[in-house]
């Protein structure tokens, strides 16, 4: 599945993958509209189902202190 998001000024595409019975993975790309919709990967979260997983991206995606170990500014 492939979701986008905005935080703030940022877009963000969170895009979902089942690696078993009960693990997904969701990883979170950060897309830059002004340099022709090109995007970058910024981490991969993991949950015991979709939502999970989702759940914890968007919460890292909020957390400034995340966002400060793992985005380039």
């Amino acid at each position: 599945m492939e979701r986008v998001e905005v935080v703030g000024d940022e877009v963000f595409i969170l895009r979902t993958r089942q690696l078993g019975p009960q693990c997904w993975c969701c990883d979170l790309y950060e897309r830059f509209e002004r340099e022709g919709d090109t995007e970058e990967f910024l981490f991969e979260d993991f949950g015991e189902s979709e939502i999970e997983a989702i759940a914890m991206a968007l919460h890292d995606a909020h957390d400034p202190s995340h966002q400060r170990n793992h985005y380039r500014h």
